[in-house]
Protein backbone atom coordinates (compact mmCIF):
# COMPACT_ATOMS: atom_id res chain seq x y z
CA UNK A 1 0.00 0.00 0.00
CA UNK A 2 1.47 3.31 -1.00
CA UNK A 3 0.99 6.89 -0.16
CA UNK A 4 -1.18 9.21 1.77
CA UNK A 5 -2.67 7.32 4.69
CA UNK A 6 -4.69 9.32 7.19
CA UNK A 7 -2.46 9.76 10.20
CA UNK A 8 -4.28 8.06 13.05
CA UNK A 9 -7.76 9.12 12.05
CA UNK A 10 -8.05 6.46 9.36
CA UNK A 11 -7.35 3.77 11.95
CA UNK A 12 -10.30 4.80 14.08
CA UNK A 13 -13.77 3.65 13.16
CA UNK A 14 -16.16 6.06 14.86
CA UNK A 15 -19.84 5.39 15.42
CA UNK A 16 -21.98 6.96 12.73
CA UNK A 17 -24.41 9.59 14.08
CA UNK A 18 -28.00 8.37 14.38
CA UNK A 19 -31.42 9.94 14.28
CA UNK A 20 -31.47 9.72 18.07
CA UNK A 21 -28.33 11.89 18.20
CA UNK A 22 -29.93 14.47 15.93
CA UNK A 23 -33.09 14.57 18.05
CA UNK A 24 -31.07 14.96 21.26
CA UNK A 25 -28.91 17.79 19.91
CA UNK A 26 -31.84 19.66 18.37
CA UNK A 27 -34.06 19.19 21.44
CA UNK A 28 -36.96 17.48 19.67
CA UNK A 29 -38.46 14.00 19.68
CA UNK A 30 -37.07 11.27 17.45
CA UNK A 31 -40.32 11.18 15.50
CA UNK A 32 -40.15 14.94 14.85
CA UNK A 33 -36.54 14.71 13.73
CA UNK A 34 -37.43 11.85 11.41
CA UNK A 35 -40.32 13.78 9.85
CA UNK A 36 -38.08 16.76 9.14
CA UNK A 37 -35.24 14.76 7.63
CA UNK A 38 -37.62 12.61 5.57
CA UNK A 39 -39.31 15.80 4.38
CA UNK A 40 -42.64 14.25 5.35
CA UNK A 41 -45.94 16.07 4.81
CA UNK A 42 -46.63 16.09 8.57
CA UNK A 43 -46.45 19.77 9.70
CA UNK A 44 -43.47 20.77 11.86
CA UNK A 45 -42.82 24.23 13.25
CA UNK A 46 -40.33 25.94 10.86
CA UNK A 47 -38.02 26.96 13.71
CA UNK A 48 -37.86 23.40 15.02
CA UNK A 49 -37.31 22.06 11.53
CA UNK A 50 -34.35 24.40 11.10
CA UNK A 51 -32.92 23.23 14.43
CA UNK A 52 -33.12 19.63 13.25
CA UNK A 53 -31.44 20.34 9.91
CA UNK A 54 -28.70 22.35 11.61
CA UNK A 55 -28.06 19.53 14.10
CA UNK A 56 -27.92 16.95 11.31
CA UNK A 57 -25.39 19.05 9.39
CA UNK A 58 -23.27 19.61 12.50
CA UNK A 59 -23.21 15.90 13.36
CA UNK A 60 -22.63 14.76 9.76
CA UNK A 61 -25.85 12.73 9.78
CA UNK A 62 -27.40 11.45 6.54
CA UNK A 63 -30.56 9.31 6.31
CA UNK A 64 -29.82 5.59 6.42
CA UNK A 65 -31.57 4.37 3.29
CA UNK A 66 -30.79 0.71 3.92
CA UNK A 67 -31.35 0.50 7.66
CA UNK A 68 -33.94 -2.27 7.35
CA UNK A 69 -31.74 -4.46 5.18
CA UNK A 70 -28.80 -3.96 7.51
CA UNK A 71 -30.90 -4.87 10.55
CA UNK A 72 -32.00 -7.96 8.67
CA UNK A 73 -28.41 -9.18 8.39
CA UNK A 74 -27.74 -8.31 4.74
CA UNK A 75 -24.16 -8.67 3.47
CA UNK A 76 -21.94 -5.59 3.89
CA UNK A 77 -21.77 -3.44 0.77
CA UNK A 78 -18.81 -1.71 -0.82
CA UNK A 79 -19.14 1.16 -3.28
CA UNK A 80 -16.92 1.66 -6.33
CA UNK A 81 -16.79 4.89 -8.34
CA UNK A 82 -15.02 4.49 -11.70
CA UNK A 83 -14.07 7.08 -14.29
CA UNK A 84 -15.57 5.74 -17.50
CA UNK A 85 -17.18 2.31 -17.92
CA UNK A 86 -16.72 2.50 -21.71
CA UNK A 87 -12.95 2.37 -21.19
CA UNK A 88 -11.62 -1.21 -20.75
CA UNK A 89 -9.22 0.11 -18.09
CA UNK A 90 -12.15 0.77 -15.75
CA UNK A 91 -13.86 -2.44 -16.81
CA UNK A 92 -10.83 -4.30 -15.45
CA UNK A 93 -11.15 -2.42 -12.16
CA UNK A 94 -14.87 -3.14 -11.87
CA UNK A 95 -14.35 -6.83 -12.56
CA UNK A 96 -11.51 -7.17 -10.04
CA UNK A 97 -13.31 -5.24 -7.28
CA UNK A 98 -16.64 -7.04 -7.66
CA UNK A 99 -14.98 -10.47 -7.78
CA UNK A 100 -12.83 -9.82 -4.70
CA UNK A 101 -15.76 -8.32 -2.79
CA UNK A 102 -17.90 -11.41 -3.37
CA UNK A 103 -15.16 -13.99 -2.90
CA UNK A 104 -13.57 -14.36 -0.42
CA UNK A 105 -15.22 -11.54 1.55
CA UNK A 106 -18.95 -12.09 0.93
CA UNK A 107 -19.54 -8.40 0.26
CA UNK A 108 -21.86 -6.90 -2.35
CA UNK A 109 -20.33 -4.27 -4.65
CA UNK A 110 -22.20 -1.27 -6.06
CA UNK A 111 -20.49 0.16 -9.16
CA UNK A 112 -21.08 3.81 -10.13
CA UNK A 113 -19.89 5.27 -13.43
CA UNK A 114 -18.90 8.93 -13.03
CA UNK A 115 -18.72 9.34 -16.84
CA UNK A 116 -15.68 11.63 -16.59
CA UNK A 117 -17.83 14.13 -14.69
CA UNK A 118 -16.38 15.36 -11.36
CA UNK A 119 -19.82 16.45 -10.16
CA UNK A 120 -21.11 12.91 -10.63
CA UNK A 121 -18.24 11.62 -8.50
CA UNK A 122 -19.37 13.90 -5.68
CA UNK A 123 -22.97 12.80 -6.14
CA UNK A 124 -22.13 9.09 -6.06
CA UNK A 125 -19.89 9.44 -3.01
CA UNK A 126 -22.79 11.11 -1.20
CA UNK A 127 -25.17 8.33 -2.26
CA UNK A 128 -22.81 5.61 -1.09
CA UNK A 129 -22.61 7.37 2.28
CA UNK A 130 -26.39 7.51 2.50
CA UNK A 131 -26.58 3.79 1.77
CA UNK A 132 -24.15 3.08 4.60
CA UNK A 133 -21.67 1.11 2.53
CA UNK A 134 -18.94 -0.49 4.62
CA UNK A 135 -16.24 0.70 2.23
CA UNK A 136 -15.81 3.03 -0.72
CA UNK A 137 -13.26 2.59 -3.52
CA UNK A 138 -12.46 5.67 -5.63
CA UNK A 139 -11.12 4.89 -9.10
CA UNK A 140 -11.54 8.21 -10.90
CA UNK A 141 -8.12 7.84 -12.50
CA UNK A 142 -7.37 10.62 -14.96
CA UNK A 143 -10.56 12.50 -14.11
CA UNK A 144 -9.19 13.93 -10.88
CA UNK A 145 -11.11 16.56 -8.97
CA UNK A 146 -9.00 19.59 -9.77
CA UNK A 147 -12.22 21.58 -10.32
CA UNK A 148 -13.89 20.45 -7.09
CA UNK A 149 -10.94 19.26 -5.00
CA UNK A 150 -12.02 21.06 -1.84
CA UNK A 151 -15.56 19.70 -1.99
CA UNK A 152 -14.39 16.14 -2.57
CA UNK A 153 -11.83 16.31 0.23
CA UNK A 154 -14.42 17.66 2.68
CA UNK A 155 -16.98 15.04 1.66
CA UNK A 156 -14.52 12.17 1.94
CA UNK A 157 -13.49 13.45 5.38
CA UNK A 158 -17.12 13.31 6.50
CA UNK A 159 -17.56 9.82 5.07
CA UNK A 160 -14.46 8.57 6.89
CA UNK A 161 -15.61 10.22 10.13
CA UNK A 162 -18.91 8.35 9.78
CA UNK A 163 -17.00 5.06 9.97
CA UNK A 164 -16.80 4.14 6.28
CA UNK A 165 -13.45 2.83 5.01
CA UNK A 166 -12.40 4.86 1.95
CA UNK A 167 -9.51 3.94 -0.34
CA UNK A 168 -8.28 5.13 -3.73
CA UNK A 169 -6.75 3.24 -6.66
CA UNK A 170 -4.79 6.22 -7.96
CA UNK A 171 -2.93 9.16 -6.43
CA UNK A 172 -5.45 11.79 -5.38
CA UNK A 173 -5.29 14.81 -3.11
CA UNK A 174 -7.11 12.84 -0.43
CA UNK A 175 -5.96 11.70 3.00
CA UNK A 176 -6.94 8.05 2.55
CA UNK A 177 -5.01 4.83 1.83
CA UNK A 178 -3.88 4.45 -1.79
CA UNK A 179 -3.43 1.17 -3.67
CA UNK A 180 -1.55 1.60 -6.93
CA UNK A 181 1.77 1.06 -8.66
CA UNK A 182 4.64 3.54 -8.77
CA UNK A 183 3.51 5.69 -11.68
CA UNK A 184 6.94 7.23 -12.20
CA UNK A 185 8.19 3.69 -12.78
CA UNK A 186 5.39 3.19 -15.32
CA UNK A 187 6.53 6.24 -17.27
CA UNK A 188 10.18 5.27 -17.04
CA UNK A 189 9.46 1.74 -18.31
CA UNK A 190 7.54 3.03 -21.34
CA UNK A 191 10.26 5.52 -22.23
CA UNK A 192 13.06 3.06 -21.58
CA UNK A 193 11.54 0.50 -23.95
CA UNK A 194 11.54 3.00 -26.83
CA UNK A 195 15.07 4.20 -26.03
CA UNK A 196 16.31 0.58 -26.00
CA UNK A 197 14.92 0.17 -29.51
CA UNK A 198 16.90 3.16 -30.74
CA UNK A 199 14.22 5.86 -30.95
CA UNK A 200 15.51 9.42 -30.63
CA UNK A 201 12.51 11.49 -31.77
CA UNK A 202 9.44 10.61 -29.71
CA UNK A 203 5.95 12.04 -29.34
CA UNK A 204 4.33 11.77 -25.91
CA UNK A 205 0.52 11.80 -25.87
CA UNK A 206 -0.62 11.73 -22.27
CA UNK A 207 -3.61 12.64 -20.09
CA UNK A 208 -4.84 16.00 -18.77
CA UNK A 209 -1.98 18.05 -17.31
CA UNK A 210 -3.71 18.52 -13.93
CA UNK A 211 -4.01 14.79 -13.22
CA UNK A 212 -1.68 13.44 -10.55
CA UNK A 213 -1.25 10.15 -12.43
CA UNK A 214 -0.27 12.09 -15.56
CA UNK A 215 2.21 14.23 -13.65
CA UNK A 216 3.88 11.25 -12.02
CA UNK A 217 4.15 9.21 -15.22
CA UNK A 218 5.44 12.21 -17.12
CA UNK A 219 8.20 12.69 -14.54
CA UNK A 220 9.35 9.13 -15.19
CA UNK A 221 9.16 9.63 -18.96
CA UNK A 222 11.04 12.92 -18.87
CA UNK A 223 13.82 11.60 -16.67
CA UNK A 224 14.56 8.70 -19.03
CA UNK A 225 14.21 10.58 -22.32
CA UNK A 226 16.14 13.65 -21.20
CA UNK A 227 18.83 11.43 -19.70
CA UNK A 228 19.21 9.62 -23.04
CA UNK A 229 19.39 12.85 -25.02
CA UNK A 230 16.14 12.11 -26.84
CA UNK A 231 14.18 14.86 -28.54
CA UNK A 232 10.55 14.61 -27.43
CA UNK A 233 7.32 16.56 -27.63
CA UNK A 234 4.47 16.34 -25.09
CA UNK A 235 0.78 16.75 -25.82
CA UNK A 236 -1.93 16.54 -23.15
CA UNK A 237 -5.29 15.11 -24.24
CA UNK A 238 -8.37 13.43 -22.84
CA UNK A 239 -8.38 9.65 -22.47
CA UNK A 240 -10.27 8.70 -25.62
CA UNK A 241 -9.53 7.15 -29.02
CA UNK A 242 -10.74 10.32 -30.73
CA UNK A 243 -8.30 12.41 -28.69
CA UNK A 244 -5.50 10.03 -29.66
CA UNK A 245 -6.32 10.36 -33.36
CA UNK A 246 -6.46 14.14 -33.17
CA UNK A 247 -3.28 14.27 -31.13
CA UNK A 248 -1.18 12.19 -33.50
CA UNK A 249 -2.39 14.22 -36.49
CA UNK A 250 -1.32 17.43 -34.80
CA UNK A 251 2.05 16.12 -33.66
CA UNK A 252 2.94 14.58 -37.03
CA UNK A 253 2.07 17.86 -38.77
CA UNK A 254 4.33 19.78 -36.39
CA UNK A 255 7.15 17.22 -36.36
CA UNK A 256 6.98 14.69 -39.23
CA UNK A 257 10.30 13.16 -38.16
CA UNK A 258 8.86 11.42 -35.11
CA UNK A 259 9.60 7.69 -35.10
CA UNK A 260 7.62 6.60 -32.01
CA UNK A 261 4.71 7.54 -29.80
CA UNK A 262 4.43 6.99 -26.06
CA UNK A 263 0.71 7.00 -25.24
CA UNK A 264 -1.15 7.41 -21.93
CA UNK A 265 -3.66 4.55 -22.31
CA UNK A 266 -4.59 1.63 -24.56
CA UNK A 267 -7.77 3.42 -25.59
CA UNK A 268 -5.84 6.50 -26.72
CA UNK A 269 -3.37 4.21 -28.50
CA UNK A 270 -6.24 2.73 -30.54
CA UNK A 271 -6.95 6.18 -31.96
CA UNK A 272 -3.24 6.83 -32.55
CA UNK A 273 -2.70 3.61 -34.52
CA UNK A 274 -5.88 3.98 -36.57
CA UNK A 275 -4.95 7.54 -37.59
CA UNK A 276 -1.36 6.54 -38.45
CA UNK A 277 -2.77 3.87 -40.77
CA UNK A 278 -5.04 6.46 -42.39
CA UNK A 279 -1.93 8.59 -42.95
CA UNK A 280 -0.23 5.69 -44.73
CA UNK A 281 2.20 4.93 -41.87
CA UNK A 282 2.83 1.34 -40.88
CA UNK A 283 3.10 0.34 -37.20
CA UNK A 284 5.77 -0.61 -36.23
CA UNK A 285 7.71 -0.56 -39.52
CA UNK A 286 7.47 3.24 -39.86
CA UNK A 287 6.41 4.35 -36.38
CA UNK A 288 6.34 2.50 -33.05
CA UNK A 289 3.69 2.85 -30.35
CA UNK A 290 3.88 1.91 -26.66
CA UNK A 291 1.05 2.36 -24.17
CA UNK A 292 -0.06 1.63 -20.61
CA UNK A 293 -2.98 -0.44 -19.31
CA UNK A 294 -2.56 -3.96 -20.69
CA UNK A 295 -6.33 -4.13 -21.16
CA UNK A 296 -8.00 -6.69 -23.45
CA UNK A 297 -8.04 -3.94 -26.07
CA UNK A 298 -4.24 -4.26 -26.38
CA UNK A 299 -4.65 -7.75 -27.79
CA UNK A 300 -7.39 -6.74 -30.24
CA UNK A 301 -5.58 -3.80 -31.86
CA UNK A 302 -3.68 -4.59 -35.07
CA UNK A 303 -0.77 -4.83 -34.56
CA UNK A 304 -1.13 -6.12 -31.03
CA UNK A 305 -0.06 -3.39 -28.65
CA UNK A 306 3.05 -3.33 -26.49
CA UNK A 307 1.85 -1.89 -23.19
CA UNK A 308 2.89 -1.53 -19.56
CA UNK A 309 0.78 -3.53 -17.10
CA UNK A 310 -0.11 -1.37 -14.05
CA UNK A 311 -1.17 -4.38 -11.97
CA UNK A 312 -4.83 -3.40 -11.62
CA UNK A 313 -6.13 -6.78 -10.34
CA UNK A 314 -3.48 -6.95 -7.60
CA UNK A 315 -4.17 -3.35 -6.53
CA UNK A 316 -7.94 -3.94 -6.44
CA UNK A 317 -7.62 -7.18 -4.48
CA UNK A 318 -5.36 -5.53 -1.90
CA UNK A 319 -7.80 -2.63 -1.54
CA UNK A 320 -10.73 -5.00 -0.91
CA UNK A 321 -8.69 -7.07 1.54
CA UNK A 322 -7.88 -3.88 3.43
CA UNK A 323 -11.53 -2.79 3.56
CA UNK A 324 -12.72 -6.23 4.68
CA UNK A 325 -10.13 -6.40 7.47
CA UNK A 326 -11.08 -2.95 8.73
CA UNK A 327 -14.79 -3.81 8.66
CA UNK A 328 -14.11 -6.97 10.70
CA UNK A 329 -11.95 -5.03 13.14
CA UNK A 330 -8.85 -7.00 12.19
CA UNK A 331 -5.32 -5.69 11.53
CA UNK A 332 -5.07 -4.41 7.97
CA UNK A 333 -2.95 -6.73 5.80
CA UNK A 334 0.32 -5.50 4.36
CA UNK A 335 0.09 -4.56 0.69
CA UNK A 336 2.44 -3.43 -2.04
CA UNK A 337 4.65 -2.45 -3.56
CA UNK A 338 2.83 -3.62 -6.66
CA UNK A 339 4.99 -4.83 -9.57
CA UNK A 340 5.07 -2.99 -12.90
CA UNK A 341 5.64 -5.22 -15.93
CA UNK A 342 5.90 -4.77 -19.69
CA UNK A 343 3.61 -6.79 -21.95
CA UNK A 344 5.75 -6.82 -25.10
CA UNK A 345 3.82 -7.51 -28.29
CA UNK A 346 4.16 -6.24 -31.88
CA UNK A 347 3.81 -2.44 -31.93
CA UNK A 348 7.44 -1.49 -31.20
CA UNK A 349 10.45 -2.00 -33.48
CA UNK A 350 13.66 -0.18 -34.29
CA UNK A 351 13.17 3.02 -36.31
CA UNK A 352 13.63 2.81 -40.07
CA UNK A 353 17.18 3.49 -41.16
Amino acid sequence: MQGNKRGGADERRTRAPTLVDVARVSGVSVSTAGRVLREADYPVDPALAEQVRAAAARLGYVPNMVARSLRGGAAPMVGLVVGDMLDPYYGQIAEAVTQRAESPHGMAAIVCNMQRDPLLELKYCQRMWERRVAGLVLAGGGFDQWTHAGRLSALVGQIVAAGIVVVTLSPRSLDVPMFCVDNEQVGAMMAGHLVEHGHRRIGVITGPAQGEVTQQRLRGVTQVLAGAGVLFQVLHTEYSAQAGAQGVSRMMAENPGLTAFLVGSDTVALGVIDRLKEMGRSVPRDISVVSVGNTPLAGWIEPRLTTVDPGLPACCEAALDYIAARVRGEPAPAAGPFPVTLAERLSVARPPS
